[in-house]
């Protein structure tokens, strides 16, 4: 269960910055930090939620 929530995690990560690679044409840093958030943000919390 381990390695299936990392890799949900990494594609998380890269699927935000191929997607808008195939909608503009370029890669953004911007959107490879938001992915790699998005990304970090589920392998912390994950399909849970939060414990706050």
């Amino acid at each position: 269960m381990k390695v299936l929530h990392r890799l949900i995690s990494l594609i998380i990560a890269v699927a935000a910055a191929a997607a808008t690679y195939l909608a503009s044409g370029e890669i953004r840093i911007e959107f490879i930090i938001l992915g790699a958030g998005m990304g970090f943000a589920y392998w912390y919390w994950g399909p849970r939620g939060t414990l706050l």
